[in-house]
C-alpha cells in the first residue's frame, strides 16, 4: 500500500489530501462546507428528477386515457362477420366458375353425332375431332 500511494501521482495527492485534513481544522471545516454544499446540490438533483418524472408519469397517464377514450370510439368492423361474408362471396364464385366450366366441357366427350371408329391398327387424332374444334372456338369467343 506504501508503495502505491508513494510512486502513484493519484496516491501522493490522496496522501497530500489526508496530511493536510489531519493537521489543519481550517481545511477540515472548508472540507465540510464543500460536502454540505456537495450533498445538498445531490439532494436538490434528485427532487429535480422526482418532479421532472412525476410530471412525465402524468403527461403518459393522460395519453394513454386519451388512447383508450379513442379505441373506445373508434367503429372498427368484426372481422368475424367480413371473414364470414367474403368465405360467401368465395363459394358463390367458384360455384358460378363450376358452372360455367360443366356447360362449356360438359358435352364434350358425349358429343353422339359423329362417331369414330378406332381401329386398332391406326392411330386416332383427336384434335382432329370436329366437336372439340367446335369446343375449343367457343371458348376462344368466350374469352374475347
Amino acid at each position: 500500500m506504501k508503495k502505491f500511494l508513494l510512486s502513484n501521482p493519484l496516491g501522493i495527492v490522496i496522501t497530500a489530501a489526508t496530511l493536510i485534513l489531519t493537521v489543519s481544522p481550517e481545511a477540515r471545516r472548508g472540507t465540510k462546507k464543500l460536502l454540505i454544499k456537495g450533498v445538498g446540490s445531490a439532494l436538490a438533483l434528485g427532487d429535480q428528477i422526482k418532479h421532472l418524472s412525476t410530471g412525465a408519469r402524468l403527461q403518459l397517464s393522460s395519453i394513454m386515457e386519451e388512447a383508450k377514450h379513442e379505441k373506445e370510439t373508434m367503429e372498427l368492423p368484426n372481422m368475424k362477420d367480413a371473414m364470414f361474408e367474403m368465405t360467401e362471396r368465395g363459394m358463390e364464385k367458384s360455384k358460378e366458375t363450376i358452372h360455367q366450366a360443366k356447360e362449356t366441357f360438359g358435352n364434350i366427350f358425349s358429343d353422339e353425332k359423329e362417331s369414330h371408329t378406332i381401329h386398332s391398327s391406326t392411330p386416332f387424332n383427336v384434335m382432329n375431332d370436329n366437336s372439340l374444334k367446335q369446343k375449343m372456338s367457343e371458348i376462344e369467343k368466350q374469352l374475347h
